[in-house]
């Protein structure tokens, strides 16, 4: 016998509008995609919503935390990898590209919800120890890391949120990257 909506625990049903959101947001952006339409797609009232997402954006960073945690999940699996944290981040921000649109908005509105700051800086934290890994690995352990950490974080919102096509495969774009900040690591 199916379980009526009472017995749905909790988790489920967070696990349910979450799935259901990252559609909606996916397909029409952040202002496009109501409270009131996820929860029809999931079934239940938009006012309940509320009860396991007090506010859109505590919706939407559940959204980008599981699309970074899926990413995240596929870049640790994949044994092609290798633990290569070159080879990582070039993974993670080509399975992440096709949400730049919501990574842009999550950027725009993280000063006004702690719920989204706290997503991004964890997918920050990720990006960063990546970058910094592989540097690392190209300059050497003694090389002054601590310089380049400001610089490594604008250049990865950049990667995120930028709306202007690249002109260079992710991979070379990260190459360089590593390159130019182990040089100037070594240099320091």
């Amino acid at each position: 016998m199916p379980k009526n909506r009472q017995e749905i625990p909790k988790a489920e049903r967070q696990a349910e509008l979450v799935t259901q959101a990252r559609e909606l947001f996916a397909a029409d952006g952040y202002r496009g995609t109501s409270v009131a339409a996820v929860g029809r797609a999931a079934g239940i009232a938009a006012a309940a919503v509320h009860w396991y997402f007090p506010t859109k954006d505590d919706l939407f960073a559940a959204v980008i935390d599981s699309i970074f945690d899926e990413a995240s999940a596929q870049v640790a699996a994949d044994p092609g990898l290798a633990g290569d944290p070159r080879d990582e981040l070039v993974a993670m921000l080509l399975r992440m590209e096709p949400y730049r649109g919501l990574h842009r908005v999550a950027y725009e509105r993280m000063a006004e919800s702690a719920a989204l700051h706290t997503v991004y800086e964890r997918m920050q934290e990720w990006l960063e120890g990546r970058l910094l890994a592989a540097i690392s690995r190209r300059a050497g352990n003694d090389a002054d890391l601590a310089s380049i950490v400001d610089l490594a974080h604008v250049l990865f919102e950049g990667l995120l949120v930028s709306v202007r096509r690249l002109d260079r495969p992710t991979g070379e774009l990260v190459d360089l990257l590593i390159t130019s900040l182990a040089a100037t690591a070594e240099a320091n």
